[in-house]
């Protein structure tokens, strides 16, 4: 794991990410008790929170910042699997299946982020049923996700997956400091999370520009035309 500063850790039950968190199942005491628990660091951006294959010691959670999960082939190409945003789990597929993880962390935005061990984790899984049943369908929910990403990169043009890949990561990113949905992302990660190479997601991000469907800033996409972008999608499910 990279070096991070530790921070005094958010209280669970005033985190302003509870409510998309699956912590909000849990009652008072089980709040105080990950409360008690569990660490917090501060991590910048390029610091890897831990490695494929790497083994699992318990649960991350992040509370501010952003997040990649990716997968690195033999030539040392990534591929994103997804963007982790505010309130989202971080590492449950390895901790619930005691095996290693599948996939690479890596902060793109400087991340807060609380980690409580497996120990801790496992013994409000046991106890509190509201929370075991929401880990066991966001497990489901993100095999079911992968599977039809896999899909898509296989069988939708490049252009459909961007626009899609816009419209899911607008929302993931709207909170109450950015309610438009405005999305930071490096053309390298776009590019490696619809499964293509850097200049052709640089070309078409400047063809939906230019047919007024998005604005751009750096590395700030702005979408402007959402259901524009749901037409581009259409045109290959």
């Amino acid at each position: 794991m990279t070096t991070q500063s530790r921070i005094q850790p958010p209280d669970c039950a005033q985190c302003k990410s509870r409510n998309k968190s699956l912590f909000h199942f849990c009652h008072v005491d089980e709040t105080e008790y990950i409360s008690q628990n569990k660490t917090c660091a501060l991590y910048k951006k390029g610091q890897t929170i831990f490695h494929e294959n790497a083994n699992s010691y318990g649960l991350y959670c992040l509370n501010e910042g952003k997040v990649k999960l990716y997968k690195q082939a033999p030539d040392g190409k990534e591929q994103i699997v997804k963007i982790v945003t505010p309130g989202d789990f971080i590492g449950y597929g390895a901790m619930l299946s005691a095996s290693v993880y599948a996939v690479s962390a890596e902060v793109i935005e400087d991340a807060v982020i609380c980690f409580i061990p497996k120990d801790s984790v496992l013994k409000i899984f046991r106890e509190n049923n509201r929370f075991s049943e929401g880990m066991v369908q966001l497990l489901t929910k993100t095999i079911d996700q992968t599977v039809e990403k896999m899909a898509d990169i296989a069988y939708k043009p490049v252009r459909g997956r961007v626009a899609e890949a816009l419209l899911l990561l607008s929302e993931s990113y709207k909170d109450e400091s950015n309610p438009k949905g405005v999305v930071s992302i490096t053309r390298e990660d776009l590019a490696s999370y619809v499964g293509t190479v850097k200049e052709t997601a640089i070309r078409v991000l400047k063809d939906l520009k230019e047919e007024g469907l998005i604005e751009t800033n750096n590395h700030a996409i702005n979408i402007l035309d959402a259901k524009g972008l749901a037409r581009v999608c259409e045109l290959y499910d």
